[in-house]
């Protein structure tokens, strides 16, 4: 089965927009957790410039992998791809502070995390790209300046902020295109709805009866980013206690693989926070031999 690529041509080709259409917007949080944007105007330099770093990052991905959104991490050279509804929620709240941008008074560059640019298709459809906003850390304790009429003028860096060459994700008619994983995960803040999935998936009563000290297990499990990750991938997966159900192929799987876990009346018995990573990777059914080379092997990513 060859694998899907990602087509540059394609997709820019699919913009078709007017490229007087640009619009930029620049969005943050409130204490409250609530977004706010505003959108300056800019004129037809700046937008051509835009316009032309987007194309050109189009492109350098240009063939690469084409792969689903895999809420466990992405691979090297894979573009990803994704349904908007399955972020209606976070995508709603942006696209709704786009809508009704704040005025711009006094408004602080650092209050922003990401830029949207914004453009109209042939039918008037948005097309929206993402980038998160490079903050310039590194210039706040150094002396930012410029050469003019020979001297050395200090720039006040404070102020700044600073477009690059890179863009983080594409939501266009019913797919987003995924260029840097974690930018989409900040951008959308999606941390809290996976963090809820894991709870979801963790509330199940088989875990409680089945696995003893199991209220150690989901504490430990709910304070790694990576086992809430996984975790979440399980919501809505029937199977996350099989492992448990059949209690005779885990213990075979646990002398195997020489795991540190001990079985007890028909009870899995969770002991300190060393195990918790091997517990998640059987709520997973991550372990696995091959097929030709009889070999052991752990696939995270399930």
């Amino acid at each position: 089965m060859s694998t899907q690529k990602f087509d540059s041509a394609k997709l820019w080709d699919s913009f078709n927009f007017n490229r007087n259409s640009l619009m930029l917007h620049l969005t943050g949080r409130r204490y409250n957790g609530s977004l706010f944007s505003v959108t300056p105007t800019i004129n037809k330099s700046i937008q051509e410039g835009i316009i032309n770093l987007i194309e050109g990052q189009i492109n350098y991905y240009n063939n690469q992998n084409l792969k689903q959104y895999d809420i466990v991490g992405s691979n090297d050279d894979t573009v990803e791809y994704a349904d908007p509804n399955d972020f209606i929620n976070e995508l709603g709240e942006i696209f709704n502070s786009l809508k009704k941008p704040t005025a711009i008074n006094n408004i602080d560059p650092n209050s922003f995390d990401f830029f949207t640019y914004e453009f109209k298709s042939a039918n008037n459809e948005s097309i929206y790209v993402f980038r998160k906003i490079n903050r310039m850390k590194a210039l706040k304790k150094g002396i930012l300046g410029e050469i003019a009429n020979g001297s050395f003028t200090k720039i006040k860096s404070s102020k700044l902020l600073g477009i690059d060459n890179a863009i983080d994700f594409i939501v266009i008619d019913d797919k987003i295109f995924i260029f840097h994983h974690i930018s989409l995960e900040r951008v959308l803040k999606l941390k809290d709805q996976f963090k809820d999935k894991a709870k979801d998936v963790l509330s199940n009563d088989e875990f409680a009866k089945k696995i003893r000290n199991f209220d150690k297990l989901k504490k430990r499990a709910l304070e790694n980013g990576n086992y809430v990750k996984r975790l979440a991938k399980l919501y809505e997966n029937d199977g996350i206690t099989m492992f448990l159900d059949k209690i005779d192929r885990t213990k075979n799987v646990i002398e195997q693989f020489n795991l540190d876990i001990e079985v007890s009346n028909g009870q899995l018995i969770y002991r300190d926070e060393t195990q918790t990573g091997n517990f998640v990777n059987l709520m997973q059914d991550s372990y696995y031999k091959t097929l030709i080379g009889d070999q052991n092997g752990i696939d995270e990513k399930r």
